[in-house]
């Protein structure tokens, strides 16, 4: 992907966050497109957004290490520049990538891998809540962490969503 993704005109002079994580972690985590502070990094959810995602986890016990973390879009993209040309470059991609790692469940955070991963056009709100069926593992929707910075009122059905992960994890 990546060889044909530099070969590309719309993709020239991009950086592009790969997903982290082992191969076989129970929960795969998945965003919508890596932001300045994973660039700077190389490491997707990292900065801000990152610190609330590692609270997320922490909330439920889990850590970035028990994780597998990825983009939608493996490269700093605005809401503008999520075309359909692009969207479908990527997507089968990070299907490829979420069947390698095989998790118990994955989070998906916010519209992007909600609408890519289950092929739907309904947005998170109407998604979130309840689990997913994707090819026999487990999808919870819930909002991105850097929407919670914008819009905090949002924590607590984000925490409602991870309890029902917790739970299923310990199942």
């Amino acid at each position: 992907m990546l060889v044909r993704a530099k070969a590309m005109p719309q993709f020239a002079g991009r950086v592009f966050i790969l997903g982290e994580g082992a191969v076989g972690a129970r929960v795969a985590v998945v965003g919508e497109s890596p932001g300045p502070p994973d660039v700077s990094s190389g490491k997707p959810f990292m900065g801000p957004a990152g610190q609330m995602l590692d609270r997320i986890l922490g909330s439920i016990g889990l850590k970035r290490s028990d994780c597998y973390l990825t983009n939608t879009v493996k490269y700093i993209s605005t809401g503008d520049e999520m075309t359909p040309e692009v969207l479908n470059f990527f997507i089968p991609y990070l299907h490829r990538e979420i069947v390698a790692v095989h998790p118990k469940v994955i989070i998906a955070f916010g519209n992007t891998p909600t609408r890519a991963l289950l092929r739907t056009k309904k947005g998170i709100t109407q998604m979130r809540g309840e689990f997913h069926d994707y090819n026999g593992m487990k999808l919870m929707p819930t909002f991105n962490p850097a929407y919670l910075l914008r819009d905090p009122t949002k924590k607590r059905e984000v925490w409602e969503d991870m309890k029902r992960v917790r739970d299923y994890l310990s199942s």
